[in-house]
């Protein structure tokens, strides 16, 4: 596996009235497709074959973010601040699922299904990163104050892409050390070690 993630293009929003009714705000889409095989190798190399593209590169699965912010601006006594802030994480997650379980014998469908497991956690973590990101990003902006509305908008735009910029390391060390991981999970192993 290279990769588990990718990263939509986020964007940035401020309006001069934009109510909200959360700080943060996420939902979660995931979507499978669906392999074949009766062997843990017929099954790692079907899932190569169908599954995601992440930046060009074949996956086992894939979590993508697309981050978003809203909020409006008030200006009073001299000061401009945001109000009404609002960051919202869209996730899609694919993952594999196999045409029929019951073609593995019961210790290879145990392996698959911890394997399962691994990718679930995994996609659990890369969200957790993200709603970390986001809340330290909503302590920035709620404490951002300028002369100017002007001035509040450039830098919570600064601020917004040096989160974006910051998470995005976090993600891709966090896949990198979950690759290797990945590799040695036991499902893992006996498909590598037939497919040789």
């Amino acid at each position: 596996m290279q990769s588990f993630w990718r990263i939509a293009p986020a964007l940035l929003a401020f309006a001069f009235c934009a109510p909200a009714q959360a700080k943060i705000v996420s939902s979660t889409d995931v979507s499978y497709f669906t392999v074949d095989g009766s062997t843990p190798a017929e099954i790692y190399h079907n899932i190569l074959d169908r599954g995601p593209r992440v930046s060009g590169e074949r996956a086992l699965a894939s979590i993508s973010t697309l981050a978003t912010q809203d909020g409006g601006l008030t200006e009073a006594n001299g000061t401009c601040k945001v109000t009404d802030y609002v960051i919202n994480l869209d996730f899609k997650i694919q993952r594999p699922r196999i045409a029929n379980e019951q073609v593995l014998p019961d210790n290879e469908r145990a392996l698959w299904q911890e394997l399962n497991g691994f990718i679930a956690t995994h996609e659990d973590q890369h969200k957790a990163v993200w709603l970390g990101c986001a809340r330290e990003l909503e302590q920035k902006i709620d404490a951002l104050r300028a002369p100017s509305c002007g001035e509040v908008i450039t830098a919570g735009e600064a601020l917004w892409q040096e989160m974006l910029s910051a998470c995005d390391k976090t993600q891709r060390s966090f896949d990198a050390e979950q690759s290797r991981t990945l590799m040695k999970q036991p499902f893992m192993l006996r498909a590598l070690k037939v497919a040789k």
